[in-house]
């Protein structure tokens, strides 16, 4: 199964940049235009620069050869150092939801080799775009690095990984700050043979099921093609390639800490019926309720009802929709049967339980008539907050906006081990792993100590 090793991670030199809090920041795929503007302002050696780098408008150089000269740049004046020896890192996030307690959530983060779908090692759950994986490949020759980490998760019992990380946890942390969202981020460079090679140990029976980071997996797959088109070198030495592997942080199944929350669909394109013939159609398949928001605070209201729909979870398969005129209508699924049976045409059991299945196959295909398109499209636009997708109705730039509850971990194993992949946005996992922590660069002159 999955073959992770140390490495040397190329990180901040503490001496240069003493507060990483100014110069990490999340994934590539949720900053937006905005933050990208804020981070480029925080601090000048802001990861940002690596990751999304502005664009010039066309004028040279482009932004990944700016990326690039970067990059050179960083590690030429000692911004950026690799750590002497190899070793796996352990990084903890301490975190809360809302006024929720703090929770922790723990992973490790190792090079793993690289494995295509089809050797059931490694088990998207979401599909992606070519325009963005090629984003990312063309970065990736410019910057000949794992810039982020991809994360993933693993099932099976985890007490031999806990215990090696229980132990590591034991040492003064070599980082360790509060975020810019109010996230402890602490990490532990475990460099020790033996519980390396523990950790090592433990996944050779184990697959690995990524959470985010399916468009930089699938375009270090596509880097790895490529150097090996040019590569003369026996497959053995190949094989000891750093871009054969690729920078990975793994979270137990079972970590209380691995949350998904959930993600909304707003509905731009105006619906084939209308709303009287809409809420007929609905009453199909759903039981409907009427919940009035208080004009005063439609917001709050709004989030309330959102809280019983989540507690229902237990029990049925509900949404939230909302067309205007204050009032939301709480749909719960009746037949729970037929409607499985309808989605399941085509796709696996765990696929047709999916609550986002159903609301994409029933509400958004069947009811409403908009078709995926399989392509990036703004026809439905994704947020996770409730009180913007609010908004969008009210102020007429959306017909519709849809609430749903996030999948539970156990259900996204289910479908990526049946070999499924769920619709579009399908999955926010929360809190997202930090760029700028750690770097694995990929230099083709280097081979790696392999475990196998």
């Amino acid at each position: 199964m999955a073959e992770i090793i140390p490495f040397r991670a190329l990180r901040y030199n503490p001496q240069v940049v003493s507060d990483l809090k100014l110069v990490v920041t999340p994934p590539y795929d949720v900053i937006s235009p905005e933050a990208q503007e804020r981070y480029h302002a925080r601090h000048p050696h802001n990861v940002v620069r690596l990751i999304l780098a502005k664009d010039a408008g066309g004028e040279a150089p482009d932004r990944y050869e700016r990326a690039a000269r970067t990059f050179a740049a960083w590690q030429a004046e000692g911004i950026l150092t690799r750590d002497p020896e190899p070793g796996i890192y352990v990084a903890e996030q301490e975190f809360s939801v809302g006024e929720g307690h703090r929770i922790r959530r723990r992973g490790l983060l190792a090079m793993m080799r690289l494995a295509a779908y089809e050797e059931k090692i490694v088990f998207p759950h979401e599909r992606t775009f070519a325009k963005y994986r090629e984003d990312r490949l063309r970065l990736m020759r410019a910057c000949p690095a794992n810039l982020e980490p991809i994360f993933g998760f693993y099932p099976g019992p985890d007490g031999s990984v806990c215990t090696v990380l229980d132990r590591s946890m034991e040492a003064v942390p070599q980082v360790d700050f509060v975020d810019e969202d109010g996230t402890r981020q602490r990490l532990w460079i475990l460099p020790e043979p033996a519980a390396v090679a523990a950790l090592t140990q433990a996944f050779r029976d184990r697959p690995v099921i990524i959470a985010d980071g399916h468009h930089r997996y699938e375009t270090a797959l596509n880097f790895r093609q490529e150097r090996r088109a040019r590569d003369a070198a026996p497959p053995d030495v190949q094989r000891r390639r750093p871009d054969d592997f690729v920078l990975m942080y793994l979270v137990s199944a079972q970590d209380p800490g691995l949350l998904i929350l959930p993600t909304h669909r707003v509905i731009r394109q105006r619906p084939l019926l209308a709303r009287d013939a809409l809420r007929r159609a609905l009453e199909r398949y759903f039981r409907i309720e009427v919940c009035l928001l208080d004009p005063g605070n439609p917001v709050m209201s709004l989030r309330i009802a959102l809280a019983d729909i989540h507690r229902r979870r237990q029990n049925a398969v509900a949404f939230g929709l909302y067309a205007g005129d204050g009032e939301l209508l709480v749909l719960e699924l009746g037949d729970q049967t037929a409607v499985h049976d309808l989605i399941a045409a085509g796709h696996s059991p765990e696929y047709a339980r999916l609550d986002v299945a159903i609301l994409h196959g029933v509400v958004i295909e069947r009811v409403l008539g908009i078709q995926a398109t399989g392509q990036a499209d703004d026809t439905i636009q994704y947020t996770r907050d409730e009180g913007q997708a609010l908004q969008a109705v009210a102020a007429g730039d959306a017909h519709l906006a849809l609430f749903q509850n996030p999948p539970r971990v156990e259900q996204v194993q289910a479908v990526a081990l049946a070999g499924e992949r769920m619709p579009q946005k399908s999955t926010f996992f929360y809190p997202k792993v930090l760029s700028g922590l750690v770097i694995n660069p990929l230099d083709p002159a280097e081979l790696v100590s392999t475990s196998r």
